[in-house]
């Protein structure tokens, strides 16, 4: 990434309205970042839900995507805050119609991996992995909106799943890696990433919720905040990283607003590789 401009994009898309305290976090983190990391271009997608969040998500998910090809186009780098995960529905498919051979490292509590057929809540964005791994999740599709292949896809984390998710992971292709509180060796991380062109997707729910409360669906047993953020920085240094989504954080769990630096400093790496181009 020291090789590019940054273009950041503020995409605060979430698919229903109790998680709604996600949606004003990217503008949250945004004040932190921009500052430190000087983007040549920093925009703003639009969510507008009204009564029809789904909707909203859907077309914020193809602006994002548009506004993703552009800056790759142009041979920037981008960074993504998010609300939910489901952004990456957006941003993947627009660095997919760019870099159609690249990686994705998913970092996550959860597998976001379940289908319309196994969802006990049909919450979107727990579907949106597997709906960008061809599984598709009728709400997010749009004309020409791209899927990358399950063994391009390594899965970092995942304690919590569902059980019928947990099948439908045992029958994919996906490169599973644990990324808890009892493995945080970064490591195999690394060898997947390693020489690849990759996108990189962060939910913070990865950090266990003694760090890291203020999220969507906590759960114990993750990783510090010092781990995940190694993992960050690893990865920046040994792949070509192209983008990375940031997301997961609930505004309204966050009060004292005592977590945005601790998240804004897990992509301190771009911070040292902006001072250096």
């Amino acid at each position: 990434m020291a090789a590019r401009p940054l273009h950041l994009f503020e995409a605060g898309v979430v698919t229903e309205q109790r998680f709604a305290g996600l949606a004003p976090a990217p503008a949250v983190l945004a004040e932190r970042l921009v500052p430190a990391l000087g983007p040549e271009k920093h925009a703003r997608i639009p969510f507008n839900p009204r009564d029809r969040w789904l909707t909203a998500a859907r077309e914020s998910c193809r602006t994002l995507a548009d506004g993703v090809a552009l800056s790759l186009r142009s041979g920037a780098s981008v960074l993504v805050l998010g609300g939910e995960c489901t952004i990456v529905a957006g941003s993947l498919s627009g660095a997919l119609a760019v870099e159609p051979d690249l990686a994705l490292v998913y970092v996550d509590a959860h597998g976001d991996f379940n289908t319309l057929a196994t969802t006990p809540t049909h919450y979107v964005s727990g579907m949106c992995l597997a709906h960008v791994c061809g599984r598709s999740v009728a709400p997010l599709l749009w004309p020409g909106a791209r899927r990358i292949a399950d063994e391009r896809v390594a899965l970092v984390g995942g304690r919590a799943l569902d059980p019928g998710e947990r099948q439908n992971l045992e029958r994919s292709r996906l490169v599973r890696v644990a990324f808890d509180a009892e493995h945080g060796d970064v490591t195999p991380i690394v060898a997947f990433a390693r020489r690849r062109a990759v996108w990189l997707h962060v939910d913070v729910d990865v950090v266990d919720p003694s760090a890291m409360p203020a999220v969507a669906f906590p759960s114990p047993g993750g990783v510090t905040l010092a781990a995940l953020r190694e993992l960050v920085t690893q990865v920046v240094t040994t792949a070509d990283v192209r983008g990375i989504d940031l997301c997961g954080y609930d505004t309204r769990q966050d009060q004292r607003s005592a977590l945005p630096s601790a998240i804004a400093g897990l992509v301190g790496a771009l911070e040292r590789t902006a001072a250096a181009s």
